[in-house]
């Protein structure tokens, strides 16, 4: 009787360990993302697209925005592609806002 219980303790023991051994080795670090929106208006699309653009990246940091103007990167930073919607005729010619996910590395 004893040497039963002995192997019911030892089967017992290893299903308790299956679940521990099922968990991943490495947790990633969570990835801070922020969803931003600006408006831009140019004489043309392309201008107020860009203007956009910079707004963008200046709502999440200016050292960003300054990155990006100098060297055309954003390091440190992933940015999303932006959504864009624009009207004609409105301010100086063109007026856009722009939405884009912008996540830090």
């Amino acid at each position: 009787m004893a040497d039963g219980f002995a192997r019911i303790v030892a089967v017992s023991a290893t299903f308790a360990c299956v679940p521990v051994l099922a968990l991943p080795i490495r947790v990633e670090a969570a990835t801070r993302c922020v969803v931003k929106i600006a408006s831009g208006t140019g004489p043309t699309e392309d201008v107020a697209r860009f203007q956009v653009y910079e707004g963008l990246l200046r709502s999440v940091d200016s050292g960003l925005w300054s990155e990006w103007m100098a060297g055309g990167t954003t390091p440190g930073y992933r940015v999303g592609k932006p959504v864009y919607t624009c009207l004609k005729g409105v301010g100086l010619g063109v007026s856009c806002t722009g939405r884009s996910k912008i996540c830090k590395s």
